[in-house]
């Protein structure tokens, strides 16, 4: 890192990558002579979570508070460092700021970058030295990570030089791959450290016989050769699921411990388990944390939580990966995690420092998620993770890349096919495929049926110049990344007010 070579560095959770990927470049910062506002942008961040770009923010504060310490102890003058978040989340007043007062760290997600990149903001990236990428593992084998990949050949370009790339997980397999999408054209060097971490992990079936978790008590009446259970008997009913087995559980856990985060795999039951907990409590035990929940409330309960005040957190995936929890005594799990990636990051919130261990319980729900429990978790003991594969040329990806690009610039199709061409995901992007995919943008196959068709671009196949049409960026920028529609719909109230209620999803 110091002699500005790219690299990713593997080591455990809760052992200071993060720290360790800005050092440097807040030691160069803290060196660096005065320079003009426009020109101080140097380090990007990228994280795959705004709620992880938040708390990274955040964790900042302290080594940058012990530089100016440090200066002041020694009567020399502080470098002023600035750091600025850019996520979906920012005030659209912070977001006019950038482009006239730029800060020197920018802490940004993927989509966020590829919207700078497609804006006259864009111009304050042309001196940035430095991008990290966090938890890149969770961007390398998607499409989302493809889009990243095309960004960062854009943001060397705009710097008119390669910029130092640095990629940080604790969950990389195989590493080569992950360093090859992350460098593009670029060496990479892999830092892999011998590290172990210590994991007690338990899975505890809640009931005695999975195949009977209780019985139906009641009466139940035929209709038709269908049985019906009366309405007393939905009790009942609820008495047969091992779910209030598994409540039962996990309240006793999180009275047993200071702090505790319980994940599961879907918003909707997060929402549920959290309300049931608190109703078997008496009492507010814990919170729902998912995309759903507002930044604001969402900061409210991390703070919370590691402050003592709040006993316990519901979470999806959004307290997954890198979010410092420092205090977190125990994770469990609701039925199998999604990979065994997931998993150890999941687990790994709790003991989230060096030499820690992290203490976790799965807790499956049928025959079919015990086998797959204890399969992920005899592969996370023995750290057998998913391999990452990059997208190969996914041209949903190129065609957005395509119209930003255009957008912003007129190019001769051949430089711009260069510079695709450096990320990985398309280093083998065939010719005809990226002429079938210019074709389309330049309105080759209009449709009155697909509005979708119609040409975004002009495309002088005499000169190769493409230039963009007048709605070009408005696209752009709004259409643009890989993240798919949830397909919410809003509820309400009936009647006059039209109160909102929340949402549903697909």
């Amino acid at each position: 890192m110091a002699e500005g070579r790219n690299a990713l560095v593997i080591a455990p959770t809760g052992s200071g990558k993060t720290l360790a990927g800005f050092l440097w470049s807040i030691d160069r910062l803290a060196a660096r002579p005065e320079v003009d506002d426009k020109e101080r942008l140097r380090v990007i961040y990228v994280s795959p979570l705004k709620a992880l770009a938040a708390d990274i923010e955040r964790n900042l504060r302290t080594p940058l508070s012990g530089v100016r310490a440090a200066a002041g102890r020694l009567s020399l003058k502080a470098s002023d460092i600035r750091v600025s978040v850019r996520t979906g989340d920012t005030p659209q007043e912070e977001r006019r700021k950038f482009a006239s007062a730029p800060p020197d760290i920018l802490i940004t997600t993927p989509e966020s970058l590829f919207l700078i990149l497609t804006s006259q903001a864009r111009a304050a990236l042309r001196y940035v030295d430095t991008v990290i990428v966090d938890e890149v593992h969770a961007l390398a084998g998607n499409k989302r990570g493809a889009h990243l990949a095309v960004s960062l050949e854009r943001l060397d370009h705009l710097a008119g030089r390669p910029l130092q790339r640095l990629g940080l997980s604790a969950t990389v397999r195989p590493p080569d791959e992950v360093a090859r999408f992350l460098g593009g054209v670029h060496p990479v060097t892999v830092v892999n450290p011998v590290a172990t971490k210590t994991f007690d992990l338990s899975i505890v079936v809640p009931v005695e016989d999975m195949t009977q978790p209780g019985e139906i008590t009641g009466d139940v009446t035929s209709n038709g050769g269908e049985r019906e259970i009366e309405e007393e008997s939905l009790e009942a009913v609820a008495r047969a699921s091992a779910w209030p087995h598994i409540e039962g559980r996990i309240l006793e856990l999180i009275r047993k411990n200071s702090s505790t985060i319980v994940f599961v795999n879907s918003r909707r039951l997060a929402e549920r388990l959290c309300n049931h907990l608190n109703e078997i409590a008496g009492d507010e035990v814990a919170r729902a944390h998912h995309g759903s929940v507002s930044k604001e409330r969402r900061r409210l309960i991390e703070e919370d939580l590691k402050a003592g005040r709040l006993s316990a957190v519901v979470a999806t995936s959004s307290l997954e990966l890198g979010i410092d929890m420092a205090d977190v005594e125990l994770v469990v799990q609701v039925e199998a995690p999604g990979s065994v990636a997931s998993g150890l990051q999941r687990i790994g919130r709790a003991g989230h420092q060096v030499g820690a261990v992290s203490r976790g319980v799965m807790f499956p729900k049928y025959r079919g998620d015990l086998l797959e429990c204890a399969v992920v978790s005899e592969r996370m003991r023995a750290g057998l993770i998913e391999a990452s594969r990059c997208p190969r040329n996914p041209l949903d990806v190129l065609a957005q890349q395509i119209v930003a690009m255009v957008a912003m610039d007129d190019w001769e199709e051949g430089d711009l096919e260069a510079i695709i061409a450096r990320a990985a995901p398309f280093h083998d992007l065939p010719a005809s495929a990226f002429e079938a995919t210019l074709d389309m943008l330049s309105g080759r196959y209009p449709s009155h049926q697909f509005a979708e068709l119609r040409p975004r671009l002009s495309w002088d196949r005499a000169t190769g110049i493409l230039t963009a049409r007048s709605n070009a960026q408005s696209l752009a920028v709004t259409s643009g990344g890989t993240i798919p529609d949830r397909g919410l719909f809003g509820v309400f109230l009936a009647g006059r007010e039209r109160a909102r209620v929340g949402e549903l999803d697909e």
